[in-house]
């Protein structure tokens, strides 16, 4: 990450059932910690969202 970028805090609303399975899988993916794996998890998304949607125009 560049040196001079601003990082954002954020939060997200789960039940006690969601963050179980965040947590679980991020154990399976041998992750940091969950939210680091639903970032990462997130990014990814979001990269194949922005290449469809620009591959459609």
């Amino acid at each position: 990450m560049d040196k001079d970028t601003k990082t954002i805090s954020m939060s997200i609303r789960v039940s006690e059932v969601e963050l179980e399975k965040l947590k679980q899988a991020a154990r399976i993916e041998s992750y940091a910690s969950y939210s680091e794996f639903i970032r990462r998890t997130a990014l990814i998304e979001a990269e194949k969202v922005i290449k469809n949607a620009a591959s459609e125009m």
